[in-house]
């Protein structure tokens, strides 16, 4: 009898891991981070080339060969307002940021509120984390961001549509106490 319920038991848990195993292969892991999905990964190069003082890098970002909203108009203007200090920032990047990712329109309009470390070591808002907005919109099959400035941009992004709650995400290399440093504030509308 002994022998039978250690064999009914072991039978049992085998079962049990086998079907564990299945049930973790046919479930998709979550988002963890914003370089995980296509729109926020670009609105995080984006910021990083705001940041780096990149004015090419942004016009490119932008333009793409397309009409529509861009900071510069012409490649001239953006090769002229590139930073004088840009060479030391080049190759610097954004390591530690929270970000708030708004869906206007799924897969066609996102809304980025980043809130990140300043890359540059002598402005007087390296000592507290800056925050940058970004819409990202998607024309023909692509991606392109734009940097918005002011509550009436935000307005004519939204048009009638309600902010719903945000998802957000932060760089892998932060704490729990240093997330709570990086957490946007809600967008106003949310």
């Amino acid at each position: 009898m002994k022998k039978i319920l250690a064999f009914i038991s072991v039978i049992a848990v085998v079962g049990m891991l086998a079907s564990c195993g299945n049930d973790e292969a046919t479930t998709e892991p979550k988002l963890k981070t914003c370089e995980q999905t296509d729109p926020c990964n670009l609105a995080l190069k984006y910021t990083n080339a705001v940041e780096q003082g990149a004015a090419l890098k942004v016009y490119e970002y932008e333009a793409k060969g397309e009409k529509g909203p861009h900071i510069y108009d012409t490649k001239e203007e953006a090769e002229e307002s590139i930073s004088n200090d840009y060479s030391k920032y080049k190759n610097k990047k954004i390591e530690e940021y929270g970000v708030a990712e708004y869906t206007i329109q799924r897969g066609q309009s996102y809304l980025y509120k980043f809130k990140y470390k300043a890359l540059r070591e002598n402005e007087a808002e390296t000592k507290s984390p800056r925050t940058l907005l970004v819409h990202i919109y998607k024309k023909n099959e692509r991606y392109y961001p734009i940097e918005v400035f002011d509550y009436p941009d935000l307005k004519k992004i939204q048009g009638n549509r309600e902010l719903k709650s945000s998802q957000i995400y932060y760089s892998s290399n932060l704490t729990s106490k240093e997330k709570g440093k990086f957490k946007p504030k809600a967008i106003e509308g949310e």
